[in-house]
């Protein structure tokens, strides 16, 4: 039975998510993210099990901790430090101010007055990955991420023998990851729904 490991990249796949039930004219979901893992793992050909799960997101930084969407969202991914055989990796949210204001000026709630810049999402996805192929933690690296800026990384994993399956949502164009992985997994409402939290089940 293979050891798979699951890298989740939550901006990236977060905002695929939003786009993707935007388009829908529906809100998304709030899904499990405890449960969404197994679900994935039943969708591969192969037999296998989660060995463990990694989650990888920005922290907001001291200014963007004084809203209460990022706060809320900050709390609920750290909670999921307590689920067993997870880990979340942070990285960071930065404000800065757009033309016009500084940092004295900027403020909270006027969104105009700022932008965010992310650090370390990608870096740290990529460095947990290859890492835990060499350490040979897995058999089987499970990214949900559709960005292409991994194929350095999945080359990596193609030339040590490691197999790669990339998760977009669907409406994501991974043309360009196609050639350098052993499968793509599109998931849609009908994966969702399978995932939800458990309040928000019928």
């Amino acid at each position: 039975m293979q050891r798979i490991m699951i890298f989740i990249d939550f901006e990236n796949f977060n905002i695929a998510l939003v786009d993707y039930y935007n388009k829908l004219g529906r809100p998304s979901p709030k899904l499990d993210y405890k449960k969404m893992p197994h679900e994935l793992v039943r969708k591969l050909p192969n037999e296998g099990y989660v060995a463990k799960t990694i989650l990888c997101a920005p922290k907001p930084d001291d200014f963007l901790m004084n809203i209460e969407s990022r706060i809320k969202t900050y709390n609920w991914i750290n909670g999921l430090k307590n689920i067993d055989y997870y880990a979340v990796i942070e990285g960071e949210h930065i404000a800065r101010p757009v033309t016009g204001f500084t940092k004295d000026t900027m403020k909270p709630d006027n969104p105009a007055s700022f932008y965010i810049i992310e650090k370390g999402t990608d870096i740290n996805m990529a460095t947990e990955i290859v890492s835990k192929a060499f350490l040979n933690a897995y058999d089987t690296a499970v990214i949900i991420s559709g960005d292409s800026d991994y194929i350095p990384v999945l080359k990596i994993l193609n030339t040590v023998g490691k197999s790669s399956v990339m998760v977009g949502v669907k409406g994501q164009n991974l043309k360009r990851i196609k050639p350098y992985v052993d499968q793509i997994l599109i998931i849609d409402e009908l994966f969702f729904d399978s995932c939800l939290r458990q309040e928000y089940t019928a």
